[in-house]
């Protein structure tokens, strides 16, 4: 069965199918598309536009131009008169007005480091290359290092 149904097939594979639409009129293809159209309407696969057929069947009356269409729409927009409220606005406040929290400041205080004597006057006696290669590199803690230096100095 399946072998006769392959065989009825095989002679539809032989027809040009342009030449058939070429043969068609314009009433013929505008029945022939609405057929079409109407096999599967709602195709949630298809844009929203394309799912119902093209009805209109004027010409265009000009250029599409954004920006005298945007002027157009603001015009309109402004000229459009509000509709009155039913309820007027008075102004009353309802309710409690919410006030945040007031969180309580964190103060930092800096630390004081106390050296030994011996090693805040190596310190204070020693080069910017001496604290360097104290330090290993040359990294914040070189930064730190001359800053606690400069800090026992006005100390």
């Amino acid at each position: 069965m399946a072998l006769s149904f392959k065989k009825d097939l095989e002679k539809y594979k032989e027809i040009d199918e342009d030449e058939i639409l070429n043969k068609l009129s314009e009433e013929e293809l505008k029945q022939l598309e609405s057929a079409l159209e109407e096999l599967d309407p709602e195709n949630a696969l298809l844009p929203a536009g394309l799912r119902q057929k093209d009805q209109t069947v004027k010409t265009a009356t000009g250029p599409f131009n954004r920006d005298n269409l945007l002027q157009y729409l603001e015009k309109e927009a402004l000229e459009y008169k509000d509709r009155e409220d039913v309820v007027p606005f008075t102004g009353e406040k309802k309710g409690k007005v919410w006030v945040p929290k007031e969180q309580p400041i964190e103060s930092r205080k800096e630390e004081v480091t106390t050296l030994d004597p011996e090693l805040e006057e190596a310190l204070s006696s020693a080069t910017d290359t001496e604290l360097c290669d104290l330090a290993g590199e040359r990294t914040n803690e070189t930064e730190n290092i001359l800053e606690m230096r400069n800090t026992s100095d006005h100390h």
